[in-house]
């Protein structure tokens, strides 16, 4: 047979001809061949969930139906490990970076009844969370407006404050947190988020998906087809590795361990013992009262120790015996080292909630670090809103999901505020000393592109140049319309 000169169908120019590469291969023989040679089965890329281009759920041709199907019933949490050790929790974590969620989700349950760790996270879902809600058209048109304001109406039941703290909990701790999309089709099709614990998922490497453990079988979540909401301010491939659970657990753990540590220093050490001095020849039965009389004072325990003769100078006598060093000063110390820890990783400064003092400019900048973590949680919280829950409204409810809205928190720094008005103080200022000057500009929109981009001076609004005001009395023009 010819050998094949291009080498694309088999052949191979040049090679040996008992090669069955240096023949042409019949077309339907040509896959077993290749399957022979590279040793099992070919996988096209285009079939690897990983190399998919980004597709939209949404486009699916039941996505109504089967985001209108019956609500997924879940598994009931009725056993949590809470005796967490060393082994333990490296084991959640172990597990957790393997993409199952079992034991890390009882740990996070476990977490988050810790003083600091609520405060902390109280703390930062409440810095977004009380923040005014800012509700945006996708576009100008009448039809966006429209859909807006249908989702601004139902906004309240939607965003209910349990089930969107809840999310933004395990999401910070695990990087990840699902929900169900339950829909009410009574009048508008109006969705709700039923949280789903993440203890009951796992995440399904072939497939790239998480997968939910409920009492209907296992689901696949896909963010964004209508029925599920996934949160999280990473991509959805490995999220759980940016979980603040990694960093949090062990600062949790040794500071539980330091404070019992602390109480039973405490139980033992924090009211002294009582030491019964007696006499070494002294009667057995006055022993035993001076012992019976000493143990009611403070309902603590008395030993008896023997020492001297009676009647040598040391008779009866009573001392207290108690630690004289500082050995419990490691307790505290490292129950607040752990507390640095842990607010670190949840707020990202090591400003905790018992600020002691320090320089004004050291707290200003622990206080932009934590303005920056907002701003990160909003933006995450804007993009899966509208992506997952407001296009399935919007097309489920006037048949365009681009018609979603943009659904945010205003994330302003108060101290912004006082910055722009300074800023936009100077600039008048200066406008007026240039006016008076002779200054003219011929293109107030230049000017206001020259305020946004040099002083921060964003959205001023449209004005016009004229002459400028005639010190004393009345004239024509100035800066406003």
């Amino acid at each position: 047979m010819a050998q094949d000169d291009t080498g694309v169908n088999g052949g191979i120019k040049g090679a040996p001809g008992d090669s069955p590469w240096a023949t042409r291969i019949p077309a339907d023989q040509l896959p077993k061949v290749v399957q022979d040679q590279m040793g099992g089965p070919i996988r096209l890329v285009r079939n690897d969930p990983a190399a998919q281009p980004p597709s939209d759920p949404l486009k699916a041709p039941s996505v109504k139906a089967d985001a209108g199907a019956d609500v997924y019933r879940d598994l009931p949490i009725v056993t949590i490990q809470n005796n967490w050790t060393v082994a333990d929790v490296k084991s959640a974590i172990a597990s957790h970076m393997m993409g199952m969620f079992e034991l890390s989700g009882q740990l996070v349950d476990s977490i988050i009844g810790d003083d600091r760790v609520q405060a902390t996270l109280g703390s930062r879902i409440s810095g977004l969370f009380s923040r005014e809600v800012i509700f945006e058209p996708a576009n100008d048109s009448m039809a966006a407006r429209e859909v807006c304001d249908a989702w601004t109406a139902h906004w309240p039941q939607f965003a209910s404050t349990a089930a969107m703290t809840e999310m933004s909990a395990y999401e910070i701790l695990m990087g990840w947190s699902p929900a169900q999309l339950v829909w009410d089709t009574s009048s508008m099709w109006l969705p709700y988020m039923k949280p789903w614990h993440p203890r009951y998922t796992y995440y399904h490497w072939p497939l790239r998906k998480y997968v939910a453990l409920s009492q209907d079988g296992q689901l696949a979540i896909t963010p964004g087809n209508g029925k599920w909401l996934l949160h999280s301010r990473h991509t959805d491939y490995r999220a759980w590795i940016w979980g603040a659970i990694r960093p949090v657990a062990e600062p949790w753990l040794f500071r539980h361990f330091a404070m019992a540590d602390w109480a039973n220093y405490s139980e033992i050490h924090g009211v002294p013992i009582k030491k019964a001095i007696v006499p070494a020849s002294s009667d057995e039965v006055q022993r035993d009262r001076y012992q019976q009389q000493l143990a009611t004072i403070g309902g603590r325990g008395t030993i008896m120790v023997s020492r001297g003769v009676q009647g040598t100078g040391q008779d009866w006598d009573l001392e207290f015996a108690e630690p004289t060093d500082a050995s419990w000063e490691s307790f505290p110390g490292l129950i607040d080292r752990a507390d640095m820890n842990i607010v670190l990783a949840l707020l990202f400064q090591n400003l905790t909630t018992e600020v002691k003092g320090g320089s004004f400019a050291a707290t200003s900048a622990h206080m932009d670090i934590r303005q920056q973590g907002i701003q990160a949680d909003n933006e995450a919280w804007k993009l899966d809103i509208r992506n997952q829950a407001a296009r399935p409204f919007a097309l489920f409810n006037f048949g365009d999901a681009e018609l979603a809205p943009w659904t945010r928190w205003d994330t302003t720094a108060r101290e912004d505020f006082a910055s722009n008005s300074a800023a936009f103080t100077a600039f008048g200022t200066a406008m007026q000393a240039l006016a008076h000057a002779g200054f003219k500009f011929d293109d107030q929109d230049a000017v206001r592109q020259f305020a946004s981009t040099r002083f921060g001076l964003k959205g001023l609004p449209s004005f016009s140049i004229g002459d400028p005001v005639v010190s004393g009395g009345g004239g024509g023009g100035g800066f406003g319309k």
